[in-house]
């Protein structure tokens, strides 16, 4: 098609570039054909949480960052993928969110290490090395990367067996295990928790909530809640859900509290007082190192429900944490069950 033979050229336009020109055409011409022919093989396809991203002939992978795109913790059997992640959001200029993912991959590789010694596979070592390029583009904000990259995670097993998440956070140096139907609120919400500094301290809150089935009560009438609902100014109510919340504190200037009165920051950060338990018919006891808390809840049609609530606060200058777990009475097995498997593998480094 581009032989000499039938190349049409304005023979005005003939100068000592045309020979150059011409061989550039060719190039990109070919280069057209072969992109083409490329376009017509790409697959697409879906990771283990539904995302898209495309495989070219090449077995090029890309991930697509676009309206549809949500943020999810790298999981172990898919984090050669994950890594492609993080280079499509570096491409998308979104920072944070492939930092996010990087060290999320440099957990899973940890994790495996502890099975397999000196493991260190490809995709370990690129996604630590653009980690570390994003650390130094973001040393003079590091707040900045703690908000936008923490906690990260990495959940154990693959797409068609996904496992626990194991969690952690660099800033204030925990390490925990979750069970993988709580879902991490930073994932689907802008704002993940509650964050600020108060007082020389440094306080972060973030939470993971699975949602559940509404129970209904016997000659329950859908018109009868529709109509509730809309006299509220409502379009539906709240879902039940069992939440897990960690609060972690570090404070500047040390002994500014005791182990022994640390749960009385948390309480007054969640609004628990003298009036809200009384409202709530709210009791609390000790369990060993952890408490039991029982409360009720009024839903938005006058419903009543009782919740139970597990609670463990550690504090060791400077650091503090609580962990909370809140469900329905009706779900108890299963949380003590998810309770079980969160104290079993919190840990704090030394500061």
């Amino acid at each position: 098609m581009l032989s000499e033979d039938v190349l049409i050229v304005d023979p005005l336009l003939e100068k000592p570039w045309t020979d150059d020109a011409r061989e550039e055409e060719k190039r990109s011409y070919y280069r057209f054909l072969s992109a083409s022919k490329e376009v017509g093989k790409v697959k697409l396809q879906q990771d283990a949480f539904g995302r898209n991203f495309h495989i070219y002939p090449s077995m090029k992978i890309r991930y697509t960052i676009d309206n549809d795109y949500h943020k999810e913790f790298p999981l172990f059997g898919d984090a050669d993928l994950a890594l492609r992640e993080m280079q499509a959001l570096l491409l998308a200029r979104r920072d944070l969110d492939a930092l996010f993912v990087g060290k999320g991959i440099g957990l899973c590789q940890r994790l495996h290490e502890r099975k397999e010694k000196r493991f260190m596979p490809a995709w370990a070592v690129e996604a630590n090395q653009l980690s570390n390029q994003i650390h130094s583009k973001y040393k003079e904000n590091p707040h900045l990367m703690s908000l936008g990259a923490e906690p990260y995670g990495c959940y154990e097993g693959d797409r068609d067996n996904l496992g626990d998440l194991y969690l952690e956070s660099e800033t204030y140096r925990y390490t925990i295990k979750i069970p993988a139907m709580l879902r991490y609120e930073g994932l689907f919400r802008k704002n993940a928790g509650h964050s600020s500094k108060l007082d020389k301290s440094m306080v972060r809150l973030v939470r993971f909530v699975e949602f559940l089935s509404p129970i209904r009560e016997e000659g329950w009438d859908d018109m009868d809640e529709a109509k509730i609902l809309q006299e509220s100014g409502l379009k539906v109510k709240s879902a039940r859900k069992i939440l897990f919340s960690i609060g972690a504190t570090f404070d500047e200037i040390p002994n500014q509290r005791t182990a022994k009165d640390y749960f009385r920051f948390w309480d007054q950060e969640r609004g628990i007082n003298a009036k809200s338990m009384f409202e709530k018919t709210f009791t609390r006891k000790q369990d060993n190192e952890d408490y039991v808390s029982r409360f009720k809840m009024v839903d938005e049609t006058g419903m009543v429900s009782f919740y139970l609530m597990k609670e463990y606060y550690f504090f060791k200058s400077p650091l503090g944490f609580f962990l909370s777990l809140s469900y329905p009475e009706s779900e108890k097995e299963k949380g003590e069950r998810y309770w079980k498997t969160i104290r079993s593998e919190f840990r704090v480094r030394d500061y």
